[in-house]
């Protein structure tokens, strides 16, 4: 998935809010071409989350602590084969706690949907780019959103919600459960991350997508570091999560509970996240030493641990995944929290996936 209401008046005078290129201007270009093989475009930013659909790129980018200008925050786009040439950028805030960060980020029926950190709500603007302001589709700030059909599931303080996407009212209470992490949709029910018991572990539940079920419990042993990004990913049998921890691993559990505890995917691994399915491949990210993020995949149900496919990934969230490529984000410089005086570049590049013939 945080961010405090902040009125529309202080987001202006602030330069907050902006959907134009030229309002993203903090004195350096934000993308330039580059000849280097596999490499989409060098920007000037750190990128923080990557999506992509079938033509574009989607991301958040932050300027890290530059002592000489103001924090900034940016939500851009560009398309795959001429990124440089094609950039839209679609909101902009040029003074960005990073104490009250925000990556929430969808694509979905040719609009693009995210939380700024500077306003609050749900935002959304065609991926052509905002013709004015964005729209606001509910004035809930979401700790994260999940699509399925014409719906949006997101959580909020009090719980999980849901909102027709194309007719944007009144929203539905789904289930009530304090600061859920909602994970994914599937055959029909909801599933989520929340609560604890005595001993802190954290619970994977689900009930019915409409609400119309109690709620139940998929597995009761997940380990959670709230100082590291939690993954999930969901297929037609079973969900798989990480346990965060420094000696972490990927667990799995049936879509219908597991009967005693989970089965372990792979361990140890160092703060494994951000876990996505990919037919029977599986990708995930995790740390080698502090802070230098690495992605590895291995296919399923057996997953054996491999060499890392990518390092120095410029933020946990920095890959995607298409029908034939990898997209990652990269950085040599130091993305520590303790490099306060380093602004941070990162390439973008397009990778194929392992063991796959490209046309």
């Amino acid at each position: 998935m945080n961010i405090q209401t902040t009125t529309i008046l202080l987001a202006l005078s602030l330069g907050a809010l902006a959907c134009s290129a030229n309002a993203a201007n903090l004195d350096a270009p934000v993308i330039e071409a580059s000849n280097e093989p596999g490499v989409i475009g060098v920007v000037s930013e750190r990128v923080e989350k990557l999506v992509v659909d079938d033509e574009r790129l989607y991301w958040i980018g932050t300027r890290l602590q530059p002592s000489e200008r103001a924090n900034g925050w940016f939500l851009h786009s560009c398309q795959k084969r001429n990124c440089a040439a094609t950039l839209v950028t679609y909101d902009s805030v040029r003074y960005y706690n990073r104490d009250n960060e925000t990556h929430t980020l969808w694509v979905n029926g040719g609009q693009i949907y995210w939380s700024s950190p500077a306003l609050v709500g749900l935002t959304t603007c065609p991926i052509a780019g905002c013709n004015g302001w964005p729209r606001t589709v509910s004035r809930n700030t979401p700790y994260n959103i999940v699509f399925d059909d014409d719906q949006i599931y997101f959580s909020v303080g009090e719980g999980i919600q849901s909102l027709s996407v194309l007719d944007p009212g009144l929203e539905q209470q789904v289930a009530v459960s304090t600061s859920a992490l909602i994970l994914a949709v599937q055959d029909g029910y909801l599933y989520w991350l929340s609560g604890s018991d005595i001993s802190g572990l954290k619970r994977i539940s689900r009930t019915r997508k409409d609400g119309s079920s109690g709620i139940e419990t998929t597995s009761n042993d997940v380990k959670l570091s709230t100082s590291r990004g939690f993954g999930a990913a969901i297929e037609t049998t079973s969900i798989y999560w990480t346990n965060n921890l420094l000696a972490g691993s990927i667990n799995r559990c049936p879509l219908t509970g597991c009967s005693g505890a989970s089965d372990v995917v792979i361990a140890p691994l160092r703060a494994p996240g951000n876990l996505r399915l990919d037919g029977s491949e599986l990708y995930y990210k995790h740390e080698l030493k502090p802070y230098e993020y690495s992605l590895a995949s291995c296919s399923l149900p057996a997953c054996a641990q491999s060499s890392p496919l990518v390092e120095h990934l410029s933020a946990p969230g920095a890959f995607a995944l298409d029908g034939q490529y990898l997209y990652i984000a990269t950085t040599e410089q130091d993305v520590s929290p303790y490099n306060v005086d380093e602004d941070i570049s990162s390439r973008i590049r397009r990778l194929p996936k392992p063991n796959q013939e490209l046309p």
